[in-house]
């Protein structure tokens, strides 16, 4: 007995650009395969990703904001309400990780101002050592490697390294298909300014 699948919710994730085919196969079942042909069968080509992410990004910087007046609007506001706790999520833990580097660089001020840190010997036994070049070192590339990752994925939760773009679907967002379709327009436009 063949398998059903809720196509209208495997089309409502495909349309908003937010999942690859493998992911759709993945959370709703059929193959990647399947879900291609069912899209190009019924014309899936309908692309709101540009719409959930500007949704997305006024939730995050509003987030009573009221909902867009587009068509799609319970799609595109069920895809950002998603798409925002996710970052919501990503931001927190992200300040969790900004706290511990904070942490981090108190400790090696304390230690590179007296001198002296704590060592723990073979036997269990705490003792204080002078602070060595070598080990100063390795700390500071430590905690700045640290804070120059934390920086870039701040920068990255907030938006704030993204060019401002129009709804146009990005390579990643189109299908195999439009993929092709748009490899083969550039190929005959390049034929055409050869000519």
């Amino acid at each position: 007995m063949a398998r059903r699948y809720d196509w209208e919710a495997i089309e409502a994730d495909y349309r908003t650009g937010r999942f690859s085919l493998q992911k759709l196969s993945d959370r709703h079942g059929p193959s990647k395969g399947a879900i291609s042909k069912r899209a190009t069968a019924e014309g899936w080509s309908k692309d709101l990703t540009g719409a959930v992410q500007q949704r997305t990004r006024e939730k995050l910087s509003r987030p009573e904001s009221a909902a867009p007046d587009v068509p799609d609007a319970e799609l595109i506001e069920q895809a950002a309400s998603e798409n925002a706790s996710i970052i919501n999520g990503h931001r927190q833990m992200l300040q969790r990780w900004r706290r511990i580097q904070d942490n981090f660089a108190g400790q090696l001020d304390t230690q590179l101002s007296t001198g002296k840190r704590d060592v723990e010997t073979r036997d269990g036994e705490v003792i204080e050592v002078d602070v060595d070049l070598e080990y100063a070192g390795k700390c500071i590339g430590y905690g700045t490697q640290a804070l120059e990752r934390v920086i870039k994925l701040e920068r990255q939760s907030y938006g704030m390294d993204q060019p401002v773009t129009d709804d146009a679907p990005t390579e990643q967002a189109l299908t195999d298909e439009e993929l092709e379709a748009k490899i083969k327009a550039y190929e005959a436009q390049g034929m055409d300014d050869a000519s």
